[in-house]
């Protein structure tokens, strides 16, 4: 079966291909379309309220309908203000204070960010909100990932997701970035996010 990953990003995309790499799926993103489609306006709530939105508008603009798939992160940080909590809005903040966002402004406004509290690192949940939709069926569903947001950012980078290079996750008792991570321990990590996702897909 042919599914729309409803991202550009190449990183999401291959990380959830690698967690339904023993399926029959296939699946595609929005660069391999030869059209292009508008990003639609997040208005939702949460991120299963957003990913809902983005599922539906993706699906009612594909010239040639097929199941749509979507992913909205949201990072939530503890021992922070309000005011400093990104949640919905990663990129935002960045934008604000640098004009625009790239990788660099985002190592430099978060390692800032966790320097200015005083912090090695501060913990963090992600929350991710799923959705799937097409003619029959428009449903949402939620997962979560923990860890740990690091001042230090890794050597290793990883372009447009900036967020592996400075999130360390446990593994075994040893805190690992999320980034050099081998194929094994990403599945594992990512064993929620799957859930939530197959569960949609059944």
């Amino acid at each position: 079966m042919k599914i729309l990953i409803a991202t550009t990003n190449q990183n999401k995309v291959n990380r959830i291909k690698k967690l339904f790499k023993k399926t029959n799926f296939n699946f595609i993103s929005l660069t391999d379309l030869n059209y292009k489609i508008s990003e639609p306006e997040e208005t939702g709530i949460d991120g299963v309220e957003n990913a809902i939105i983005k599922a539906e508008y993706y699906y009612k603009n594909l010239k040639t309908k097929m199941v749509v798939l979507t992913q909205d992160d949201t990072l939530f940080l503890f021992e922070i203000s309000e005011e400093d909590n990104p949640k919905k809005d990663v990129k935002l903040p960045v934008i604000k204070k640098y004009g625009k966002f790239t990788d660099e402004n985002a190592y430099k406004y978060y390692s800032d960010l966790i320097k200015n509290y005083n912090k090695e690192y501060l913990n963090l949940e992600f929350r991710y909100g799923h959705a799937i939709c097409n003619s029959k069926l428009k449903k949402g569903s939620s997962s979560v990932l923990s860890g740990r947001l690091y001042a230090e950012i890794n050597s290793k980078r990883t372009p447009g997701y900036f967020l592996s290079d400075m999130m360390k996750v446990n593994i075994n008792g040893n805190w690992k970035y999320y980034s050099d991570l081998n194929e094994d321990e990403l599945t594992e990590q990512d064993s929620d996010i799957k859930r939530s996702i197959d569960n949609l897909l059944r």
